[in-house]
């Protein structure tokens, strides 16, 4: 009992850490939904990809660090996690995404218009 009385800050720190984690998941979700905003079904579907994610990185941290426990200021600290990413950390987080969308859409433009790529993938642009 004392062993576990002494776990539960460790506990705390690692659901917060994965809450942090699912928040810059859902921080690449919310660049997607943005790109995508006209199609329904790519917004629907990432959704349910990043609540399925979030699921699973939730019971991975309840198994590997709680020991399996179930306890409420475990799902606290894991919104928790999540809420302080989104206020704290989401424009860092989306400024970084939005800077390696463009580059790689920028050297994936440049890349198309040689002719290595078009022999590779039998184009003619």
């Amino acid at each position: 009992m004392l062993y576990e009385t002494l776990l539960q800050g460790k506990m705390f720190l690692c659901l917060l850490y994965f809450g942090i984690l699912c928040g810059i998941i859902l921080s690449i979700k919310k660049l997607i939904d943005k790109t995508f905003k006209q199609n329904k079904v790519i917004v629907i579907f990432t959704d349910i990809f990043f609540m399925l994610i979030a699921s699973i990185i939730f019971i991975f941290a309840k198994i590997k660090y709680c020991y399996g426990e179930f306890r409420l200021f475990e799902v606290l600290s894991f919104s928790l996690g999540i809420f302080l990413q989104q206020i704290s950390l989401n424009n860092l987080v989306e400024k970084f995404l939005s800077m390696s969308y463009t580059l790689f859409v920028r050297m994936f433009c440049k890349l198309k218009k040689t002719k290595i790529f078009g022999k590779i993938f039998k184009w003619n642009g």
